[in-house]
């Protein structure tokens, strides 16, 4: 499950943006974010800052600038294999 979070301050760095989703993220799901997806130069700028949250960041193409997805991959889901009728 991820949560989108967008906030199009220019004058506020990635690494205050993304604490700010992260603890929304634990606030909503009770737990702590594992990744965060975000546009190329918002991860860019995340892996220059020191300060920036230690997790796995992930530059896409997809995602507009100051835009993050926080969160954890779903495990995946196993169907039950359907019995043929008798």
């Amino acid at each position: 499950m991820f949560l989108g979070w967008y906030d199009p301050d220019r004058k506020r760095p990635a690494r205050e943006k993304l604490e700010e989703a992260l603890a929304r993220y634990q606030e909503k799901f009770r737990r702590s974010a594992e990744a965060c997806l975000t546009s190329f130069e918002d991860a860019a700028e995340l892996a220059a800052d020191k300060q920036a949250p230690v997790l796995p960041i992930k530059g896409v193409a997809y995602i507009p600038r100051f835009t993050f997805y926080v969160g954890r991959e779903d495990p995946p889901v196993t169907m039950a294999a359907l019995s043929p009728a008798a």
